[in-house]
């Protein structure tokens, strides 16, 4: 019912009796309308709730996609960077490993060559050995050749003293 009518019968009511007949009617109208208004309410709110749980819920379903496409472009963007490590250091290894082969082959050259060396000076220690036992026994057969010469030289100065007395015996007797 219109206010309009709800005071008309207000206004009769008191006119005829006092009210005491009106004024239930009245307010049950007004307890009716008042319902009414308080389902239409009632549903309303609901409607605006349901409206923001909607809203809520496409707001979630916006903020998952944004959260999963962040999520797949970091982790595309780690897998790059991950593979771009992985072939440097790919890279790196073999450059390392190209780099030992080299090492170690010129380790193993120097290696051998030191084996070498260490073989030849030892070679030239023992001829040092022999060669100084010789040139000791060279040194020791000089001097005794030495002493011998010495002693010949003694003779002959002997033997050329006793020429010149004999000669000078020979010359006394021949003259």
């Amino acid at each position: 019912m219109e206010s309009a009518v709800l005071v008309a019968l207000i206004g009769a009511g008191s006119a005829i009796g006092g009210g005491a007949l009106v004024t239930p009617v009245v307010a049950h109208l007004l307890g009716r309308r008042l319902r009414t208004a308080q389902a239409a309410l009632t549903a309303a709110q609901a409607e605006q709730h349901k409206a923001a749980a909607k809203q809520q819920q496409a707001q979630a379903d916006q903020l998952r996609a944004e959260t999963d496409k962040i999520r797949q472009d970091i982790y595309q963007e780690l897998t790059e960077d991950l593979r771009g490590e992985l072939q440097r250091v790919r890279v790196a290894l073999e450059d390392a490993q190209k780099s030992l082969a080299l090492t170690s082959g010129e380790a193993e050259r120097l290696r051998q060559r030191v084996v070498d060396l260490e073989s030849r000076i030892a070679h030239l220690e023992q001829t040092e050995q022999r060669q100084a036992a010789e040139l000791s026994a060279v040194q020791a057969e000089r001097d005794q050749l030495r002493i011998q010469l010495a002693a010949k030289e003694a003779t002959i100065t002997a033997l050329t003293g006793q020429v010149g007395d004999l000669k000078t015996q020979l010359a006394a007797h021949v003259a």
